[in-house]
């Protein structure tokens, strides 16, 4: 007895049916699985790069024009965000893998980042924005001094001081 068989005979379902049932589930499934699919391959493929004084983001954005592109910072994230028109073609459209529309992606800038720094560049595609790190949150470099063994004194260095106190009383007003 096959497993359709005994599942219809359970539920008093006919095989036509349970056939029905489980095209409409593929479809409802596959409908899900487009959804993901879809959202996740609309937003903007991000490429991101930092060293000790910036961050570099890279966006791919081909066929979009500079017009057609927004940048905002607000409240610690930068968006980037723009519109893909459709191209106007002649002929009947048969087959379309591209996305058109309006599209957004988000980044919470660290708060290490100034914000007031963000520069942008559109080259073959790509969208570079560069964004400098807060002078403060810069790293230090802080150089090492060296003495002989013999008591020469380092600049500032006032605990093995040389002087020799007057005679006079130090008297406070």
């Amino acid at each position: 007895m096959s497993r359709a068989t005994s599942f219809s005979r359970i539920w008093n379902v006919s095989p036509a049916t349970l056939d029905e049932l489980r095209r409409e589930f593929d479809n409802a499934i596959g409908s899900v699985s487009r959804s993901v699919r879809d959202s996740v391959s609309s937003q903007l493929p991000l490429a991101l790069w930092e060293d000790e004084g910036q961050v570099i983001l890279e966006f791919e954005v081909p066929g979009i024009a500079q017009k057609d592109l927004d940048i905002v910072v607000e409240s610690g994230v930068l968006t980037v965000s723009g519109k893909r028109a459709v191209p106007q073609r002649v002929g009947k459209l048969k087959h379309n893998e591209h996305r058109y529309g309006e599209f957004a992606r988000r980044v919470r800038l660290d708060e290490t980042l100034d914000p007031t720094s963000v520069a942008a560049e559109l080259a073959d595609g790509i969208l570079t924005l560069t964004v400098s790190r807060r002078v403060e949150a810069q790293p230090v470099r802080v150089v090492v001094q060296t003495r002989s063994a013999s008591s020469e004194q380092l600049p500032g260095d006032v605990s093995q001081s040389n002087s020799v106190p007057t005679s006079e009383p130090h008297q406070a007003e």
